[in-house]
Parts: C-alpha cells; structure tokens; sequence
C-alpha cells in the first residue's frame, strides 16, 4: 500500500502563474512570462515534505 500524502491547493499559484504568463505575452514584456513560469516551476517542484 502507498504511503498516504497529503494533498495542498496549488491552483491558485498555477492561476496566477498562467496569468503572468498570459500578461506578458499579451503585452510583450519577458519579465513577467519570466515570472509566471518561475512561479510555476517553483510550485510543481516543491518538495514533497512540504507538501
């Protein structure tokens, strides 16, 4: 049997990330595309302690 982990709510960060990334598409400016997907890697690769 698996060991139980316990889930957290992400998809606020992973909204917000897509958001800059959309934003910074939108209006072209690398600094927030830069943001969005920093936000978003810092996210998914939490380690697993901390989630």
């Amino acid at each position: 049997m698996p060991p139980t982990t316990r889930r957290t709510r992400t998809w606020p960060f992973h909204a917000l990330a897509a958001a800059l990334v959309i934003a910074g598409l939108l209006t072209p400016h690398a600094l927030l595309v830069a943001a969005g997907l920093i936000l978003a890697g810092s996210v998914a690769l939490r380690p697993s302690s901390a989630r």
